[in-house]
């Protein structure tokens, strides 16, 4: 099978969880093409990317999905003594995802490696491109798809409502339990979620700032502002969760990356395009001609 799944990487946290990443071989290895690592959306395990991936492979690029902490493959369970936020995932399981990636397909630690994130990967990728393990790690750029700002006053109504209403509710109850409760009880598609990302997601999109992340170790806002990495934000035209003002809104966060917003035909909508990967392979194989032309 043309870019079947070839094998997996434990990743281990700092906190003791860990998470499957799975690798995808090129068909072609004699073609030096940059690795390409996937990066889910919120609530949405790595298996779900799987024809992607597949299709990816097929064109020649070494993938990896990774998996955002707590979800799909993950150990890892919110509660109120094992809480994780956004600085977390971009400061351990980008780059650790990375790394394993890496020794597993055998290439050097700075071996050119291009994101494609979903969503949330996105906004989490955009932190991580600004912090200085992406030099060390090679990482010459990102496409995100459905990637932007959960800020309201991006979306019309009832969309923004519906955020508002979300934000208050989603930070309140992980306010008090530590956590977003999964099961019966959730009112979202996301599942179970850990507090302190949630909290920092509703401020979020309150206020459209990454500043003040819990444990952060750099000044976020202050390092995405200078990020000079190409990065290329789409969506498609019939995406309720990510409209172009969204999109945009996270591309103000970091000026100097030139980030463009590109509306897409069709109705893949939000999900859908990671099971039909068509049309998103081919934008994204243009992306990636157009940053790294060759890998030597």
């Amino acid at each position: 099978m043309c870019g079947s799944l070839t094998s997996e990487a434990l990743v281990t946290m700092p906190d003791g969880s860990a998470s499957r990443v799975l690798l995808f071989a090129p068909d072609d290895a004699d073609i030096a093409r940059p690795l390409i690592v996937i990066w889910p959306g919120f609530g949405v395990g790595a298996r779900y990317y799987r024809p992607i991936a597949q299709e990816l492979a097929s064109r020649g690029f070494p993938v990896a999905v990774g998996e955002l902490r707590g979800q799909g493959s993950s150990t890892a369970v919110a509660s109120w003594s094992d809480r994780w936020g956004y600085h977390d995932m971009a400061s351990q399981d980008y780059p650790r995802t990375i790394r394993a990636a890496k020794a597993r397909f055998d290439l050097p630690s700075d071996y050119p490696t291009v994101l494609l994130t979903h969503s949330m990967g996105g906004q989490i990728g955009s932190i991580f491109l600004s912090r200085p393990e992406t030099a060390d790690l090679g990482v010459i750029g990102m496409m995100g798809v459905g990637s932007g700002s959960p800020f309201t006053r991006a979306f019309p109504n009832p969309e923004r409502r519906r955020l508002r209403i979300g934000g208050i509710l989603m930070g309140g109850v992980s306010a008090v339990l530590g956590y977003w409760p999964g099961g019966r009880f959730d009112v979202t598609p996301y599942g179970r979620q850990s507090g302190v990302h949630l909290r920092e997601w509703a401020r979020f999109g309150r206020t459209n700032s990454l500043a003040r992340l819990r444990g952060q170790d750099i000044d976020y806002t202050a390092a995405m502002q200078e990020l000079e990495l190409p990065v290329l934000f789409t969506r498609f035209s019939n995406d309720e969760y990510c409209t172009v003002a969204s999109s945009r809104a996270l591309a103000n966060l970091i000026p100097k990356a030139f980030a463009r917003v590109e509306e897409l035909p069709g109705t893949l909508g939000h999900n859908t395009w990671a099971r039909e990967p068509q049309e998103i392979s081919d934008r994204f194989e243009l992306f990636v001609a157009e940053i790294s032309p060759a890998v030597s």
